[in-house]
Order: structure tokens, then sequence, then C-alpha cells
């Protein structure tokens, strides 16, 4: 029996197919994994695209309510009302709001309701009211979460901010 020679060529074209065989096998198991993992938005969607176009029309949606109705001001706003607003489930509404303004829930609500102060600080009809109402007329139950979040967010106290905003204006 006579002996193949082996050349480098023939040797490094079985080690390539090798190794593809090797990497198309790796990615087989690793999409079955992917697969068995819960999927965001409940739904796979047709890709990429898809998932964006969703998050974009879902944030819509959520934006709109937030500044016509301003559920914000509610003292018991949770996701899960906030979802049933808007026909989706608390996990895609989160989701969403989780990986697209890349901030929580409770985040969200205190933007709008920091906003909502700012506002009313400066408005006349409010300009005697004591931080406690204002606190309260935007969704807080306690002055010292209103007066954290607000420091958060503005870097000053609300009576600071007030006093600022007086002075500006004058």
């Amino acid at each position: 029996m006579k002996e193949l020679p082996v050349t480098l060529n023939g040797l490094l074209g079985g080690i390539g197919i090798f190794i593809g065989l090797v990497w198309v096998l790796f990615f087989v198991v690793r999409s079955e994994k992917m697969l068995q993992k819960s999927m965001k938005l409940n739904v796979l969607f047709f890709g990429k695209k898809a998932n964006q176009e969703y998050a974009v029309r879902l944030l819509n949606r959520l934006f709109r309510l937030m500044n016509d109705e301003k559920p914000y001001l509610e003292k018991d706003i949770s996701p899960e009302l906030l979802a049933l607003r808007l026909n989706v489930t608390a996990e895609q509404l989160t989701n969403v709001i989780n990986d697209t303004l890349e901030q929580g829930f409770p985040e969200l609500i205190s933007t709008y309701r920091i906003q909502e102060a700012k506002r009313l600080l400066v408005t006349p009809e409010f300009q005697h009211s004591k931080p406690e109402e204002i606190a309260a007329r935007v969704g807080y139950e306690s002055i010292a979460l209103f007066d954290e979040a607000f420091k958060k967010f503005t870097e000053q106290t609300p009576t600071e901010y007030k006093k600022r905003m007086n002075m500006i204006c004058l």
C-alpha cells in the first residue's frame, strides 16, 4: 500500500473544515439556548428594526398619555396601571422604558413630576404655596421624597429654585 503525501495545503484545508464545523455547531447550540430564554417584549419580532419600531410607537403613545392625562400626578401610579391604559403588559412597558430611555419607571415618573413642580413654582397662582402643597399636587406623599427628587434633577431645593427663578424674572 502506498502512503499518501501530506501537504501543507491539504492539512490546512482539513483543519479549516474542522474549525468551520465547530463554529457552526457552536452557533447552533448558542441559538437554541437563546430561544429557550424569555424574549423581551414577549415576542421575537422580525429583527431589530421591528423591535425599534414597536418601541418608538409605544413611547409615542406613552408620551401622549403622559402629556394629555398626566397620570404621573397620581400618587399610586405603577407600571401595571400605566400599561393597562396603553393596552400592553407591564413587562413590555418597563422593557421599552429601560432599554430605550435608559432609565427605570420611577425615574421617568420623577422626571415628569419635577418638571410639573418647576412649572408650578413659577406660576403666579402658586406663588404663595408651600413646598408641601406643591409636592402633594405633583404626586409625592412625602416632602422628603419630593425634596430629594427635586434636588437630584435641579441640584437645588424647591425653595432655592423658586427664589432663583423669581430673581431671573425681575
